[in-house]
């Protein structure tokens, strides 16, 4: 790896050179003066040169042809050092000084090959030099598709500016958007996305759409080749739902979106045309709360694991969301104006942050003590950039419930808060309260001129109003 070494103002890079390429007498490092002047730009600049080292050093030793990258990184640089006048030759009449310079690169080029077939790297150089002349006389540039990035690459390059778009908050969407470019790099192969075409888009959404909707459970099943992964987990008749296929097909879209305005690709986006219109009650089926005898079933006997009956009770009786739940550390857990309650804090809207009161039924929750920044239930692995653990809780609850003989969707961890809205709603709670407590929007009026809400000690009335006639559950001691 190319280590940093800042003389004065300036940067310089430092690889060391493979054993077996080094000539007797040569030296064991290679040395570069960098361009950048800030630390962070004179890494890429370093990681690049080196990258073009090794595919020279790769080249030079015969077991190897240099990596696409490293000659596309060679390309650009050198076209764009030759483009600037990096090699500038005063010639007789009236070609200019930087055109000059290009053809005498290109002369030198030549008669190293001495009629041989040039090398992959010559010939990156030589498209190279060839380019940024075209460049200075304002000619077109030919699409160089030996060159091109693969999908895989563009994909990568979008993710990395999509990351710094102002006000993004931590979250999972990045793991969602690089497992939908996985799947669609694992069908389309090494090829640029200039070559996708609607038939490839129209037949990877078609597979994709009757894959297993569990398959993404299966470690294993991550990890398969796109063939494989159809072959085991695809041709269902009831495959993924079209909120899901919605949110691939958009993703890739965005993509193509993103390269076309950069280049890499042109003409009417292959991704468009294949969402779906969401019709509640046709192809979006909402969620729905646990009926008594199911909340019964669920808890004879309860979960072996007590985290995971923990989070079903918190959710039972308060109506929080699951990730909410499974991140919830000892910090949260508050009290004031002698009330026990939770704060939410890291929500996705204003809304969402929030102070739930503590259920008398998890007066276990409010006694329970640890560092401020610990987690409670620490079983729950976090994932993704935000950190969550929702994710892990959730594929926990709901190899439970599948154990228990609950296949339908609508069935969920997230039913819990669907049983808190409706006993709100038939105790006849205004809409505004509930939504303080569920972390919904609460209107234009009631946020614009009471922007501090009910009390807290209104909200524990509210929190106490949550019961399950007839039902008895297993409260931890």
């Amino acid at each position: 790896m190319a280590t940093l070494q800042q003389r004065g103002h300036k940067w310089r890079a430092k690889v060391r050179v493979p054993a077996a390429i080094r000539g007797p007498g040569e030296p064991e490092h290679v040395y570069r003066t960098l361009a950048a002047t800030d630390r962070r730009s004179a890494k890429i600049e370093a990681d690049l040169w080196e990258i073009v080292l090794k595919a020279e050093w790769a080249e030079r030793s015969g077991r190897a042809t240099a990596p696409k990258a490293a000659l596309r990184s060679l390309y650009e640089q050198l076209r764009g050092e030759a483009a600037s006048g990096a090699y500038q030759l005063h010639a007789t009449g009236d070609i200019a000084p930087e055109l000059a310079g290009i053809d005498h690169e290109l002369g030198k080029l030549e008669d190293a090959a001495e009629g041989r077939d040039l090398s992959p790297l010559e010939e990156t150089r030589v498209a190279a030099l060839q380019d940024a002349a075209a460049l200075l006389q304002r000619k077109p540039i030919a699409v160089r598709p030996e060159l091109e990035p693969t999908f895989a690459e563009t994909a990568a390059d979008y993710l990395t500016a999509w990351k710094v778009k102002p006000g993004l908050r931590k979250s999972n969407t990045e793991q969602q958007k690089k497992a939908t470019f996985s799947l669609f790099a694992g069908f389309f192969g090494e090829r640029p996305i200039r070559d996708v075409r609607r038939q490839d888009a129209a037949t990877f959404a078609d597979d994709l759409r009757r894959l297993d909707p569990t398959w993404a459970r299966s470690s294993s099943a991550r990890n398969l080749q796109w063939l494989e992964l159809v072959r085991r987990f695809g041709g269902r008749d009831a495959g993924l739902s079209d909120a899901t296929m919605n949110r691939h097909m958009t993703t890739l879209q965005e993509a193509w979106r993103w390269a076309e305005e950069r280049g890499r690709c042109e003409g009417i986006n292959p991704f468009a045309g294949h969402r779906r219109r969401l019709k509640p009650g046709v192809n979006v089926q909402g969620y729905l709360p646990w009926e008594s005898e199911d909340l019964a079933k669920l808890f004879a006997p309860p979960p072996t694991r007590q985290d995971v009956m923990e989070i079903m009770l918190v959710g039972l009786f308060t109506g929080l969301r699951l990730d909410e739940i499974a991140s919830l550390t000892y910090g949260q857990i508050k009290k004031a104006e002698g009330v026990p309650f939770i704060q939410v804090a890291d929500a996705k809207t204003p809304a969402g942050r929030r102070q739930v009161p503590i259920h008398a039924n998890l007066s276990w929750l409010s006694e329970r003590e640890g560092p401020a920044s610990a987690r409670v239930w620490l079983g729950f692995n976090p994932e993704g950039p935000g950190k969550k653990a929702g994710a892990d809780a959730g594929r926990e609850f709901s190899r439970f419930k599948a154990a228990k003989g609950f296949k339908d969707r609508r069935l969920t961890f997230h039913s819990f808060r669907k049983n808190v809205t409706q006993i709100f709603e038939r105790a006849g709670i205004p809409e505004n309260e509930a939504a303080q407590i569920l972390g919904h929007e609460r209107g234009f009026t009631y946020s614009r001129y009471s922007p501090h809400g009910i009390t807290l000690a209104r909200k524990k009335e509210i929190v106490q109003l949550i019961d399950y006639p007839g039902l008895s559950f297993p409260f931890p001691d």
